[in-house]
């Protein structure tokens, strides 16, 4: 299993619409988050607010099975996909199809 770990800014204006993004995907729409990412080849996500001096950001854990399910989810064209893609654009500011390099992963320590 591949380990990623990556940020997005987050306004702080938005930080309760996105509350409420993240309590929809947990809920009323769980089952097309799971079916998502089970065609992108993603085994777990785990995402965490952050506040660090006013300044908000949004921080994702993903377990995948290749590096290649970001490019999986680009090409995703599911409806849910689509409105994800959309939700995020507007309250994160940050476009999921072009903006989304990973970052370089320099320690990963297991016992």
């Amino acid at each position: 299993m591949k380990k990623f770990a990556y940020s997005f800014p987050i306004l702080e204006d938005k930080v309760d619409q996105w509350l409420n993004f993240v309590k929809e995907v947990n809920t009323t729409r769980k089952d097309e988050f799971t079916e998502m990412h089970k065609r992108i080849g993603v085994k777990k996500e785990s995402w965490f607010l952050q506040n660090s001096n006013e300044e908000y950001s949004v921080l994702v854990y993903t377990e995948a099975e290749s590096d290649e399910f970001m490019d999986n989810f680009k090409k995703d064209k599911s409806n849910f996909s689509d409105w994800f893609r959309k939700e995020v654009s507007e309250l994160q500011n940050i476009d999921l199809d072009y903006k989304t390099e990973m970052p370089i992963k320099v320690l990963d320590w297991e016992e």
